[in-house]
């Protein structure tokens, strides 16, 4: 039989237009998201149960019964993933009852998948949660324009660089990490913009003189690049957060817990 999520997404989508994009309406959000926290707590259940089968059992029955892993689907943004976030799959490894479904999302764009019922936790920057979710302080991740040396030196005066004309590498159209930079330097308009869409091939991109970007403390310091930070405060704190539904699951608990042992490392 059919996971109820998945026989209830099958029949709360609609065609968009002509382009035949499965969308869920938002109506089927909501009921999309209930159905997938009974499908969690449910499968806990069975497996309880088919322990208690196993044990009843005795040796001669290990294995009787054995019931298919839980799908915990999680939204993390690609610095956590590329950074502070490794370690939680050496944990995962360890758990034969589980199986994860990572989805990449910006930590400011994270909440929607969470409010529709895609993702039963993401890491977000916001700390205000919503109804039926609950919200853990994970750690700040601190990011410092920088720029290469050369590509520094050739679009700045001095120790000052020409912030309207030195070329900027963005992530992605929900990046909004360098654009936040430039407001506080009191710069408007766009310098010249490459996207490179992809944590390490960014950090690259910078490394190559591609373009300055806000680039994870905890990424710089494998690197040899001959970097220049960029104004008089480089620095920008991104707090981190980890908003999950709120049910009485151990197996959410104990990636909760895992994210928390994880995120100890960040910086």
């Amino acid at each position: 039989m059919r996971a109820p999520a998945a026989r209830i997404s099958s029949i709360i989508c609609w065609w968009r237009g002509r382009s035949r994009i499965i969308t869920v309406t938002e109506a089927g959000q909501a009921i999309l998201r209930y159905a997938r926290q009974v499908e969690l707590l449910e499968s806990e259940a069975l497996d309880r149960l088919h322990g208690i089968d196993a044990d009843s059992l005795g040796s001669d029955g290990s294995g009787a019964g054995r019931s298919e892993p839980t799908v915990l689907r999680v939204g993390v943004n690609a610095d956590s993933m590329a950074t502070w976030f490794r370690p939680i799959f050496a944990e995962a490894a360890g758990w034969d009852d589980v199986v994860l479904r990572i989805e990449m999302v910006d930590q400011d764009k994270a909440l929607p998948l969470l409010a529709s019922g895609e993702v039963l936790g993401t890491i977000t920057s916001t700390a205000t949660g919503g109804y039926g979710t609950t919200v853990a302080e994970l750690g700040t991740m601190r990011y410092v324009a920088v720029a290469e040396r050369s590509l520094f030196e050739r679009h700045s005066t001095g120790t000052e660089a020409d912030l309207t004309r030195l070329p900027m590498v963005n992530f992605g159209q929900d990046d909004d990490l360098q654009f936040e930079f430039l407001r506080r330097c009191g710069v408007e308009g766009r310098p010249p913009m490459s996207v490179v869409p992809g944590s390490a091939e960014f950090v690259a991109a910078v490394e190559a003189g591609l373009g300055w970007g806000m680039v994870p403390v905890m990424q710089l310091d494998g690197l040899d690049a001959d970097f220049v930070e960029i104004g008089t405060e480089p620095h920008i704190d991104v707090p981190l957060y980890w908003h999950h539904w709120t049910l009485a699951s151990d197996k959410l608990s104990r990636l909760t817990e895992a994210l928390r042992r994880a995120a100890a490392a960040m910086r």
